[in-house]
């Protein structure tokens, strides 16, 4: 499969060139990127010594004796320390990873470890997260959606219905992100990514402002599924529970930040709006079947990386 085959979108003629800016222009990134909830890319930010192999050791080796650590589908949870003999931590970034201005988990970092061909299927992330994902080594090609321009969801989730998606008349950028680069990726914009390199080592912070969001029709639904789903916890299986009070790693505050606007006439128009999909779940079974495929494949790259450096140091 070559990289223009994985894209799985149509013709995207309304796609543009994303901005880029200087990892040091702070005051131009706060204006016009980070309060306006716009997409950036930052070239050649870092530099890890070594190659991609190395370097992917090295963090497994971290990982593989660290208690804190939290695994997750694809990526591992961990500390910010975890990784700062690693690579150097850009400087806009350690001025947005500020608890003033964000609400914080305490494993703020993400490090995932790809091989060439994966893609991440079409979705928006969760948390109300801005990350800015850096492209330590490998190199990523990205197709991303501007929340206002959406793409149909399955109900209730933040996966698309779809893989092909017509990006017809959709805000579309997309951009391979190389070695040393970073792009911001703002809350709730739409990414489908494919791995270029052998293979690929990211990090990515995360955050959640505590300014509201942009006014998007996706901001809408997300505001108001979280105040349906916090409005009938008691009803909850024990992981949304868990998900509600750690939302963002700050759980009340930051699900009021989000849902202290919506009613409840707002919030009985979004279940009707979720439930009318329903049936064009059957639509999205291949879908499904590829994110499956997918989140295996990716969990057996995982779990091979850290039985080798768990087996490394016994050896030693």
């Amino acid at each position: 499969m070559t990289p223009q085959d994985s894209t799985m979108t149509t013709s995207t003629p309304a796609s543009r060139e994303i901005p880029s800016l200087d990892a040091y222009d702070a005051e131009t990134f706060f204006r016009d990127y980070y309060a306006t909830e716009q997409p950036v890319i930052f070239r050649g930010v870092t530099h890890a010594d070594g190659g991609a192999e190395e370097v992917c050791r090295a963090l497994c080796d971290k990982i593989a004796v660290d208690a804190s650590v939290t695994e997750r589908l694809l990526w591992y949870d961990v500390r910010q320390e975890m990784i700062d003999d690693v690579c150097t931590t850009p400087p806009v970034v350690t001025e947005s990873m500020n608890p003033d201005t964000a609400f914080l988990r305490d494993n703020c970092v993400r490090v995932w470890f790809n091989s060439g061909g994966h893609t991440t299927p079409w979705h928006y992330d969760g948390h109300s997260l801005h990350v800015f994902n850096l492209q330590l080594k490998g190199k990523k090609r990205w197709t991303i959606v501007a929340p206002e321009t959406p793409l149909p969801n399955m109900p209730f989730s933040k996966t698309c219905l779809f893989e092909d998606n017509s990006l017809k008349g959709k805000r579309v950028y997309e951009f391979d992100l190389c070695e040393g680069d970073m792009v911001f990726l703002p809350r709730y914009w739409f990414h489908h990514v494919h791995s270029v390199g052998e293979l690929n080592v990211n990090v990515n912070w995360v955050l959640m402002p505590k300014q509201q969001p942009a006014a998007t029709k996706i901001a809408a639904r997300e505001s108001e599924i979280l105040w349906l789903l916090d409005k009938s916890r008691f009803a909850m299986p024990s992981g949304v529970k868990w998900m509600l009070d750690n939302f963002a790693g700050a759980g009340e505050p930051a699900l009021k930040t989000l849902t202290k606007d919506v009613t409840l006439g707002r919030g009985m128009s979004r279940v009707a709006k979720e439930v009318i999909r329903s049936p064009m779940v059957i639509l999205a079974i291949p879908t499904l079947i590829r994110k499956a495929k997918t989140v295996m494949k990716g969990k057996k790259i995982l779990s091979g990386l850290l039985q080798t450096s768990q087996a490394a140091q016994k050896a030693a």
